[in-house]
């Protein structure tokens, strides 16, 4: 039996999108891999050296050796420079490419520096030395391609999907009452720069009425964001609801005007996707992959355009025929994704990995 190694150390809701992208992948290879009739021995390692460190570059392919493996999938572009086997990676976005800047990052100047020449190697690394590429959208493959031209023929696009719990094929958490009795608009996501979450902040003050409330884990990045809050004065216009499991984050999506999305640069976009499944209607930038993603389903703003972004919340908010139907349009579209499918056609991309070697 052939063995496919998983680096999963960033599996879980607490490491944001690549998180939940290993988390469900795992759950649903393991579910299709007991239905197939020449299965795969597939394992994951959760432990291990710190992403992104020196560490990691040092020690981690030894520790992956050791496993003996077939193939290994890097979920991330962090594969190790040391790392020579088989491997597949998938790479959700090139926007360390894009975005070059202090202001992305909370390490020294000098530090910065360092770590973003070792981003370049490692992220060379891995797309010019793996087997396969997998990337969640079309968008991201032509980033690819344009930096990485001679990449093209072993990228293959595969969508993520939405969980049972936003499809309404989960039971939702009972017995909590809902904690907030006023209109709000809600931001799900990490708090990241290019998230651009300030915007939204930026028009608050043209409703008097309505609230933001950002579901988001603690870090650097959210007391950043706690601090900008605080300095404009806005604390009673802003809920910093923390960390909000799946289950709980149904009833905030179901009770909101709408989710907003107001990224500089997306890979995929799986917050609005999820939003979409419960019955949110959902209002997006128009960067990167998010309409590749959310198609017709959204209502669309410039990033940048904050004229823009008013007139979508209104229209959602005014507008009961415009919001039933882009609620409509939503549901519809969050169907188009299944975590099943996407688990199925990872394991296409390592049975043609694994076929590969054998011939060789």
């Amino acid at each position: 039996m052939k063995k496919v190694v998983i680096d999963a150390r960033l599996a879980g809701l607490k490491n944001a999108g690549i998180g939940r992208y290993i988390q469900m992948l795992m759950e649903h290879l393991e579910q299709i891999n007991r239905l197939i009739d020449k299965p795969i021995n597939i394992q994951t390692i959760r432990t291990g050296p710190r992403h992104y460190s020196l560490k990691e570059q040092l020690l981690f392919s030894s520790i992956l050796k050791r496993e003996h493996p077939d193939l290994v999938h890097f979920p991330h572009f962090n594969v190790s420079l040391l790392y020579n086997k088989p491997f597949v990676v998938t790479i959700h976005d090139l926007l360390w490419h894009e975005r070059i800047g202090f202001s992305a990052t909370t390490l020294p100047k000098w530090m910065y520096l360092i770590k973003y020449l070792g981003y370049r190697m490692v992220l060379r690394h891995a797309v010019l030395k793996s087997r396969a590429i997998i990337v969640p959208s079309q968008w991201v493959k032509k980033k690819v391609v344009e930096r990485f031209p001679e990449a093209e023929g072993k990228i293959n696009v595969i969508y993520e999907g939405v969980s049972k719990v936003f499809k309404g094929l989960a039971l939702p958490r009972q017995g909590q009452a809902f904690p907030y009795d006023f209109p709000y608009v809600i931001y799900t996501g990490s708090l990241y720069p290019h998230k651009n979450v300030g915007i939204i902040l930026n028009v608050l003050k043209h409703f008097s009425d309505l609230k933001l409330v950002v579901a988001c884990a603690r870090s650097v990045f959210w007391e950043k964001f706690k601090l900008e809050v605080e300095k404009r004065g806005l604390e009673n216009n802003v809920v910093l609801a923390g960390f909000v499991p799946d289950e709980e984050l149904v009833g905030f999506y179901r009770r909101a005007i709408a989710f907003v999305f107001p990224s500089l640069s997306e890979g995929f976009g799986l917050p609005g996707l999820e939003a979409m499944a419960v019955g949110c209607p959902v209002i997006s930038s128009t960067a990167g992959a998010l309409p590749e993603i959310y198609g017709d389903a959204a209502g669309y703003f410039d990033p940048k355009n904050e004229t823009e972004l008013i007139e979508k919340i209104r229209e959602i908010r005014d507008n009961q025929g415009y919001r039933k139907k882009m609620i409509g349009l939503g549901k519809d579209r969050a169907k188009m994704f299944s975590w099943d499918k996407c688990a199925r056609e990872t394991m296409e991309v390592y049975e043609s990995c694994l076929s590969l070697r054998q011939n060789k």
